[in-house]
């Protein structure tokens, strides 16, 4: 009796296990808009900018509405149309948004189709981790996405992650710039599954302050930046935790980020002005970093409670 409770409860975390990942459907293309749950996405980056989560549920802790503006954009919806206290996040019939789903699909977070029938996330680790921790969402939260390539033809996982690099698909280096295997990615999204990367943050908060992102961006542009700035800049002597030095941080970063003078930024093949240089500091933008709504106080604020 007791051999036979053990394989129906073997049996059963089968099942359970199977809901996670389930197989993609056969008629699924490139160009669909699909819904997934946060836990069947797998990662193709071994880390995030802490950073920049916490600016997004630090000011979802005070501004409901922005939450929900962003699982509207999120979906290719534009933004928030209308909610209310009864609105649930994770129920989209709780609340509305300006456009259909998907109407804005070239603004939305990204997928490949893999041979092992599983969805690999290109873009959108740190707006989903969000999600993934965030009131209201976790691992069975839903949203849309698009998908921009199918290796399912591939003979195994191995010429898919061939082919991922060829496509830049697929961001395989550590927080020291080495290299790493594929088998070296989070098996899940979570925030404790990914190393914590301060330069991917600091390019985070940078943005429009010394660099902006190109019309086309490539995949993984702020990892390139990131990749170039840690010989040049070492953030362990400043006080991420501290706004004053967090913005001597930024301030110094830009400097360097200003002067750079290369035709393969971090690695890209593209130069510094491709890849976003800006030709001055614009410190009007440094300085809305810091108001009481500004993406750096709200992280700063969150962090101060973890």
């Amino acid at each position: 009796m007791e051999r036979t409770n053990s394989l129906v409860f073997a049996l059963l975390l089968m099942a359970l296990s199977s809901l996670a990942f389930a197989d993609i459907p056969a008629n699924t293309q490139v160009g669909d808009v699909i819904e997934v749950q946060l836990s069947q996405l797998n990662p193709t980056q071994p880390s995030i900018g802490y950073d920049q989560v916490f600016y997004k549920l630090g000011r979802f802790q005070v501004d409901l509405k922005k939450q929900f503006d962003e699982i509207c954009e999120a979906n290719g919806q534009k933004g928030l149309e209308s909610f209310n206290e009864q609105s649930v996040q994770a129920d989209s019939s709780s609340f509305s948004c300006k456009e259909a789903i998907g109407s804005r699909a070239n603004e939305m977070k990204t997928v490949v189709l893999a041979p092992d029938n599983n969805y690999y996330l290109t873009d959108g680790h740190h707006t989903f981790n969000t999600f993934w921790h965030m009131q209201g969402g976790g691992s069975d939260f839903p949203i849309h996405v698009v998908v921009t390539h199918d290796y399912r033809e591939l003979a195994d996982m191995q010429s898919f992650w061939q082919a991922m690099q060829q496509d830049g698909n697929v961001w395989l280096f550590d927080l020291n710039n080495q290299a790493i295997a594929a088998e070296q990615l989070p098996a899940s999204l979570g925030m404790e599954n990914f190393t914590n990367d301060a330069y991917r943050s600091l390019m985070y908060f940078s943005r429009k302050v010394s660099w902006a992102k190109p019309k086309q961006p490539v995949p993984f542009l702020e990892f390139y930046w990131a990749k170039e700035l840690k010989p040049l800049i070492d953030l362990g002597n400043y006080d991420l935790s501290n706004m004053d030095s967090y913005v001597q941080a930024i301030t110094d970063a830009a400097d360097i980020i200003l002067n750079l003078d290369t035709d393969n930024l971090g690695g890209s093949g593209l130069s510094a002005v491709e890849m976003g240089q800006m030709k001055e500091f614009k410190a009007k933008t440094l300085s809305k970093l810091q108001t009481e709504k500004g993406k750096l106080f709200y992280s700063l604020a969150y962090k101060a409670q973890q």
